[in-house]
């Protein structure tokens, strides 16, 4: 089971300066979770930025899992959502962090 305490420890510097990310990918997914400064959508501790991408052809998928949303990312989500969504994505796939 996947806990936001491994894609905490498991994260890497992003781009952005302050900001932090975690990717976990297999063979269909790649899940990344972003934030901690201005610019992304959340502050890495109690919300966080995601988006969902295709392994084969990187393209995004996030709207696939959010119909609702408009954007290739989805932002502000709390915690325990984004390990719903990552153990869903994983289940059946193991995954690593690259």
């Amino acid at each position: 089971m996947i806990t936001i305490k491994d894609i905490i420890e498991n994260s890497k510097p992003h781009g952005l300066p302050g900001g932090k990310m975690t990717r976990l990918s297999n063979d269909k997914y790649i899940l990344s979770v972003v934030g901690g400064t201005s610019g992304l959508y959340g502050d890495f501790e109690k919300d966080f930025e995601i988006a969902i991408m295709d392994t084969q052809n990187g393209e995004f998928i996030t709207k696939l899992f959010f119909p609702e949303n408009s954007d290739d990312v989805v932002g502000y989500l709390e915690a325990k959502k984004v390990e719903e969504i990552a153990n869903t994505l994983f289940k059946n796939y193991s995954f690593q962090v690259p």
